[in-house]
């Protein structure tokens, strides 16, 4: 799998009983879809602290019926057969709003609406309309709410969770073989319907089709059909354990279908299979151009922003997974976002950057003429309107869709990239802001919706408690107070240098637990500690405050050397630098007392002032002030319960640590009030760490 700084284990699962057996490589993070654990538990305790936009967000949530447990659901136990697509599609809605509700507010009787509908769908064995497009808009939602409940709720049976799976793939999943006799006859469910995407079309009706199937796959624990959609967008060949994509070229009519100013259309008559895995218009990019202009550009802007819209919905659950989709070719999502935004926010808003709306064009180099993988439709000119009809304008009309939040948590929350690779994109966020205040559910067929409390992000990492048997971070934010773990900082599927933590020195020097930059020793007992900081590193976590006031804050170390260590909250420095003394034997020891903090999710960095691996550090302690102190330093047990100014026997730490360590070439060596300006400099988050299962189940009273 492609998680960074995991430890890589061979995991041998079933794919889902009810579809046969086979071997997986992966091991899945539950939840996992669009939303972690950590993910939701931020919504949950920014809401309950009252904190924006997650509370008005929530709130605006809350007012949608398809939000209520009260929701009448529309599908029926015992259906085995599904004409239309809307039925299934309010409940998909219904079950993920309901799943959201319950997790913020404990409400059983959410978590029980969710179950009704996904027993009520089942039974279902055929789908009349087998078209990819209407069979991809459906279960994404639907499952985004399936992997909350199975996740966090104890009321859905193993047995129902086995028949909705089920349900999903009938009659049954295979690598190797294709139900196509049953396919004919319509005696299917959605999986048969959207595996091999849609290579007759634009591409946006593909593309709902392998977001349903990458959301399928992790919900059903299935590598392979995981695999498949992920694959698929990056261009590359089906898998050897998989059946093939469509193959090519296409084989076109001689004679033009139809022909404007913006496009010309051609009819498909049929495809060549002289090229296997030839690669359509969901394939990223063949759907989004180098210079940031989308396949359906010449179509209309709503279907433009749409086809993006859901790659970069796939872009979060890959992340969620570790794997890196929003990088992919050089961030092209981000590219496909800016081009758009620019030429829709520039029609009725005015820049002094951009004064006039822009007009990307064929002279001046800035559009695209080209004919898309289908081979039916060659761009010719960006279109304003909806296809041919010239009285029906698209562009400027939907600036104001769910889409921001997501991909700037991701683009300039996680990566801090440069404004001005997010121009267009903040520009956008900000004209939305203006208009309704915050993210609405408006074409959430399409968008994902309701960003401000599901993707506003505290920090560039996720908070982790460790990880489990199969290496695979457990997400949680850790309450105070606590006793933090100082190796589990923040998690980063990719490089989080720079990002979680900052280390002068290339690789984990000891190779244990985490296979990043950090240096991380093994200590006797089986724990582990951070171990060669030097001046200038820097590490942050994440916590969350139960309530305002103030807190203190000591740590577990052992040190050859005095050495000195200071911490911030939220991007402001905490404390000063405090030195800890040389002690030969674990102490614990009183870095400040009384720091108030806000209730609510908070950001905490610790960095390292020098000098270099003076110390190794093993924990983190964080509790509410009990009582008068002196200020750093203080130790003595009667001022502080229970911390303890004491030697603890339990680790004693391995000699390699306590040696010199030196410096690599080019090293940079910082002063303490250097470090303290770094601190202030970084987002951060304070992560603590209780050791738990990942799957969390909660039952509450109603």
């Amino acid at each position: 799998m492609n998680y960074s700084g995991l430890k890589q284990a061979a995991v041998l699962m079933g794919l889902c009983a009810v579809m046969g057996t086979a071997v997986a490589e992966r091991a899945f993070v539950h939840p996992g879809i669009s939303h972690k654990q950590s993910d939701l538990e931020r919504m949950r305790l920014q809401v309950e602290a009252g904190k924006e936009p997650w509370l008005a967000t929530y709130q605006l949530m809350q007012k949608s019926g398809k939000a209520s447990y009260d929701y009448k659901v529309q599908g029926k136990p015992g259906q085995t057969s599904m004409k239309g697509h809307g039925a299934f599609i309010n409940d998909g809605f219904a079950a993920y709003y309901n799943a959201l509700m319950w997790n913020i507010t404990g409400d059983e009787r959410h978590a029980e609406k969710c179950v009704e509908i996904f027993n009520a769908w089942s039974d279902l064995k055929r789908i009349e309309d087998q078209f990819p497009l209407n069979n991809g808009r459906g279960p994404w939602k639907m499952l985004e709410g399936a992997e909350i409940i199975r996740s966090t709720y104890d009321g859905w049976s193993q047995e129902d969770i086995e028949k909705f799976q089920a349900m999903l793939v009938y009659p049954g999943w295979s690598g190797t073989e294709v139900p196509e006799e049953a396919i004919r006859n319509k005696d299917c469910t959605f999986y048969w319907n959207i595996y091999q995407g849609d290579p007759a079309r634009h591409g946006n009706q593909g593309l709902f089709a392998y977001r349903s199937l990458m959301a399928m796959g992790i919900f059903c624990d299935n590598e392979i059909m995981y695999d498949r959609a992920l694959r698929y967008l990056k261009g590359l060949p089906h898998r050897p354990d998989d059946v093939p994509y469509p193959s090519g070229p296409p084989i076109l009519s001689d004679r033009m279908n139809s022909s404007n100013e913006y496009y010309d259309e051609y009819r498909q008559m049929r495809r060549d299979d002289r090229i296997e895995d030839y690669g359509y218009n969901e394939v990223m990019e063949h759907y989004i151009y180098e210079n940031g202009q989308c396949q359906e550009s010449a179509r209309d802007q709503a279907h433009a922003l749409g086809g993006v819209s859901i790659i970069s919905a796939m872009c979060e659950m890959a992340w969620n997974q570790g794997d890196d989709l929003y990088g992919h070719l050089d961030n092209r999502v981000l590219k496909g976002l800016e081009f758009y935004f620019r030429y829709n926010l520039s029609l009725e808003h005015t820049y002094p950057d951009q004064p006039e709306p822009w007009e990307p064009t064929l002279e001046s180099g800035e559009f695209i003429k080209r004919s898309d993988r289908t081979g039916r439709w060659t761009s010719l000119k960006i279109n304003p309107w909806v296809g041919n009809n010239l009285e029906r304008q698209s562009r400027g009309l939907h600036n104001y869709n769910g889409i921001y939040e997501m991909n700037l948590g991701h683009y300039k929350d996680r990566l801090g990239l440069p404004a001005t690779e997010t121009k267009w994109l903040e520009r956008g966020f900000q004209v939305m802001t203006d208009k309704l205040g915050v993210e609405d559910d408006a074409h959430a067929v399409d968008h994902p919706g309701w960003g401000g409390i599901k993707f506003r992000r505290v920090s560039p990492g996720d908070p982790v408690q460790g990880f489990d048997a199969d290496g695979l971070p457990i997400f949680g934010i850790n309450r105070i107070p606590c006793a933090i773990e100082a190796e589990n900082y923040d998690f980063f599927p990719i490089s989080g240098n720079g990002r979680t933590y900052y280390d002068t020195t290339e690789g984990n020097r000891n190779k244990t637990y985490r296979n990043d930059d950090v240096d991380i020793v093994q200590l006797p007992d089986g724990g582990y500690a951070l171990s060669e900081l030097m001046a200038s590193e820097w590490l942050t976590y994440t916590v969350h405050v139960p309530k305002s006031g103030n807190y203190d804050l000591s740590v577990r170390y052992m040190a050859r050397e005095a050495g000195q260590i200071l911490f911030g909250f939220q991007g402001k420095a905490a404390t000063e630098a405090v030195t800890l003394p040389a002690t030969t034997e674990w102490k614990t020891y009183s870095v400040a007392r009384q720091i108030p903090l806000e209730q609510g999710v908070q950001q905490m960095k610790l960095a390292v002032a020098g000098p270099d691996a003076a110390y190794i550090l093993d924990q983190l302690m964080i509790e509410q002030t009990m009582v008068e102190a002196e200020g750093p330093g203080v130790t003595d047990a009667e001022k502080m319960e229970p911390v303890k100014d004491a030697v603890d026997e339990r680790s004693p730490v391995p000699e390699v640590v306590l040696t010199d360590v030196a410096v690599e070439d080019g090293a940079e060596k910082n002063d303490a009030s250097r470090n303290q300006t770094m601190l202030l400099g970084g987002g951060v988050i304070l992560i603590i760490v209780i050791t738990g299962v990942q799957k969390q189940l909660r039952r509450r009273k109603k």
